[in-house]
């Protein structure tokens, strides 16, 4: 069996146009009023979202006393906000204000709290390299000579970076740019006892 050919002139177009203007200039409203409700919804509409209950400085190991909840609009929640659950015991990688949402990028990966971790400031002296870190690196610590000219050797491995400092020097033993890391006890001391050396990092 054949399909018969329909043969649909420009003319005819046209005529079907104006029958049904009028019905398609309202279809065409109702989409765009739509889209502006649903829109204007969204904006107005709320979610709960975990921020923090107080200005929190980095390094601290976020507690429930550090963490609450409000209501804010939808369109303005961060992208990978995180609940309670995954915030209490991870450690803050800068500092934070009040009522700001807590994402991925402000807290180191590891949510176990170590007992002897401490945050300790490191000069790194090419503030290029330091310029590059980001909060949650995994870097290695070298001094690259010491003040009597010895050859200098990695002092400190697998150390977390929380911060990077927002001003650089560029005199004398001043120079380079600071890296706040976070690592255990006998290591921060080692990093403290080395903080006027030449030092510089390794990325992993």
């Amino acid at each position: 069996m054949q399909i018969p050919r329909i043969h649909i002139e420009k003319s005819d177009l046209i005529t079907l146009f104006r029958i049904y203007r009028k019905t398609i200039a309202y279809c065409l409203i109702a989409i765009v009023a739509y889209s502006i409700v649903d829109k204007a919804a969204n904006n107005f509409a709320t979610k709960p979202v975990v921020v923090a209950s107080k200005d929190i400085a980095a390094g601290t190991y976020l507690t429930s006393l550090d963490l609450k909840e409000t209501r804010i609009p939808i369109s303005a929640i961060s992208k990978n906000v995180l609940t309670k659950e995954q915030l209490i015991g991870r450690m803050l990688a800068s500092n934070i204000a009040e009522n700001e949402q807590l994402t991925n990028s402000r807290v180191l990966a590891t949510n176990q709290v170590i007992s002897n971790q401490r945050v300790v400031g490191v000069r790194v002296i090419d503030s290029e390299v330091a310029s590059i870190l980001k909060p949650g690196a995994l870097i290695d610590v070298v001094r690259i000579s010491n003040s009597n000219g010895l050859y200098g050797s990695v002092i400190a491995r697998d150390v977390s970076v929380v911060a990077i400092a927002s001003k650089k020097s560029s005199f004398g033993s001043s120079a380079g740019s600071v890296v706040m890391v976070s690592t255990n006890n006998d290591t921060a001391v080692t990093l403290a006892i080395n903080s006027g050396e030449k030092l510089t990092v390794l990325l992993h």
